[in-house]
């Protein structure tokens, strides 16, 4: 890894793994244990493995040994020499033959994250050496069976390979091993998931260019058939409670695309609103989308996002929801409106941003043609020590007449429309004033 940070949590994560194989720490500077060879080798050094020894547990000749190779190969990738690490991982994936059933589960695990690691920083390794390494790790360690096929799947699609990652994916489903499938059923629900998402990706290979309806394409059985398969299958997977947020929108996607929207509407709608479901802001972002998709009423767009600004008071389309509200010209509405916006400007990511202020201005501007300014003097009684502090202090002024006039210029109404004449935010806006006059003339 390039930052400092990365450097640590791989050292944390080496030293969980010697600890977990219980073995004594050592010290790798200790001249004790210093291997005579540590430079780099071109083949694999043969570790002596004992015969079986039937009493208490102790480190043996061999123990010794994989300790000392992992130690030369958590230094190599500690320093980024990337292809040493690679000559003595050879040597230790020896371990394998260890006949201790807990050292081998560890060094299977050990194997594939490190063997993979490895892999992704030597610029000549091929797509034979990965899947090489995913085998062997998927055989040898079925107790991370399923997770090592998922990351396999996902180096496959990064790769532009589909149609090997979607068999890869069929043995995963249909893999059996006693209790240790039972003990992945997460892993096992999502091999499913991504099978259908498999057959999303090719039938949108499949699909013809975008202008073509569903009835331009109806000839296509071979579309048609993949569109079945990953309906099945998203379907049955998006129903039960979870976060599936690329699933559903690749099941929308085509339901949309057979013009079948009722359906998508309630595929929606079940994802935003079911109780069983945990809170998740992107499920009212996608229904709001395809609301606005498909021209919904104005008060089904309010509600949605209404929703959304109770979960995420900070996002952007409540941008959205303040012109929709003013839209509707009503006074409780510019009300609410005027509330959303100054929620928004209190998050010091929207402190400085001259659509928000336009926003704010705007429902001011329309609450005072209203004759309704008592609505911004009791939201400004409420919030006034807090903005003066984070909106208009001096040097905030200094800032935006060097920045940005025009938000300084923005800014400057809000706090005549608020009454707050008299602070120096406001002298200093004066000042920008009076020199552009002076630049003019």
């Amino acid at each position: 890894m390039d930052s400092q940070e990365g450097i640590v949590e791989k050292q944390c994560a080496m030293d969980d793994f010697e600890d977990e194989l219980n073995i004594p720490a050592a010290d790798v500077d200790s001249p004790e244990e210093e291997t005579p060879n540590q430079g780099r080798i071109k083949e694999p050094i043969h570790l002596h493995l004992p015969p079986k020894y039937k009493g208490p547990s102790r480190e043996t000749g061999f123990h010794k040994s994989t300790r000392n190779c992992l130690k030369i190969i958590r230094d190599a990738m500690l320093h980024h020499r990337w292809q040493e690490a690679a000559e003595y991982f050879s040597s230790y994936t020896q371990t394998l033959e260890d006949t201790t059933v807990s050292r081998q589960t560890m060094a299977c695990e050990i194997i594939w994250r490190l063997g993979t690691e490895i892999l992704h920083h030597l610029p000549n390794a091929t797509a034979v050496d990965f899947n090489a390494l995913y085998n062997q790790t998927k055989n040898s360690g079925v107790r991370n069976y399923a997770k090592i096929c998922l990351e396999h799947v996902f180096h496959l699609l990064l790769n532009g390979q589909f149609d090997e990652a979607k068999r890869q994916l069929s043995i995963a489903e249909s893999w059996r091993y006693g209790k240790h499938s039972a003990a992945q059923p997460l892993e096992t629900k999502f091999i499913r998931a991504y099978c259908g998402f498999l057959d999303y990706l090719i039938w949108c290979d499949k699909r013809p260019e975008s202008g073509l309806e569903a009835e331009d394409v109806s000839d296509n059985q071979e579309m048609h058939s993949y569109f079945r398969q990953a309906s099945v299958t998203l379907g049955e997977i998006i129903r039960q409670p979870g976060i599936w947020d690329p699933f559903v929108l690749s099941y929308i996607t085509m339901l949309e695309f057979y013009n079948k929207e009722d359906q998508a509407l309630k595929v929606l709608q079940n994802y935003a609103y079911n109780t069983d479901f945990p809170s998740n802001p992107n499920a009212h972002i996608y229904l709001y989308q395809f609301l606005k998709r498909h021209k919904a009423p104005q008060s089904k767009l309010i509600s949605s996002l209404r929703i959304l600004h109770s979960l995420v008071p900070s996002h952007e389309l409540m941008l959205e929801l303040c012109v929709l509200l003013m839209q509707t010209w009503s006074e409780k509405h510019l009300e609410e409106a005027l509330r959303v916006s100054m929620d928004l400007l209190e998050f010091s990511s929207w402190k400085f941003e001259t659509k928000a202020w336009k926003c704010l201005l705007k429902i001011i501007l329309n609450l005072k043609e209203k004759h309704c300014l008592e609505y911004l003097k009791k939201e400004w009684s409420v919030r006034r020590s807090l903005w003066l502090a984070m909106h208009f202090r001096a040097y905030i002024g200094r800032k935006d007449s060097v920045e940005n006039v025009k938000l300084l210029k923005i800014k400057t109404q809000v706090l005549r429309l608020t009454g707050e004449g008299n602070i120096a935010y406001f002298g200093i806006s004066l000042k920008v004033r009076r020199r552009e006059q002076a630049d003019k003339a």
